[in-house]
């Protein structure tokens, strides 16, 4: 009695647990674009010496508070990276908002 009450429940709630196409390990790709677009940032305050001082030193620090802010960890990060590199479609477009979170963060200056 308990198993079937189980099995239904299971089978009622599967199709809500994961976003279609997207693995329940896998982030999002609106939270992946966010992610790519604050490293990004990072990426040229880096090149541009313009990081804070306590990161100066250990960029890597900086990055891993980035993933953190967004409730994330390398090990995830990377995970999903694989997953939409090899999902060239999705990627592209996760990319392609990137591209327009940029513009908008650099028209609001």
């Amino acid at each position: 009695m308990h198993l079937r009450f189980f099995l239904i429940g299971f089978f009622l709630l599967l199709p809500f647990s994961c976003k279609p196409g997207t693995s329940e390990r896998v982030l999002s790709p609106d939270k992946m674009s966010a992610i790519i677009t604050d490293l990004q940032l990072a990426d040229a305050a880096y090149k541009l010496d313009m990081l804070p001082p306590e990161y100066k030193n250990h960029p890597e620090k900086y990055y891993l508070e980035i993933l953190a802010s967004h409730q994330t960890d390398s090990a995830s990060y990377n995970k999903s990276m694989r997953y939409y590199a090899e999902n060239p479609a999705l990627l592209k477009k996760i990319y392609m908002d990137v591209e327009k979170n940029l513009q908008q963060k650099n028209t609001r200056k």
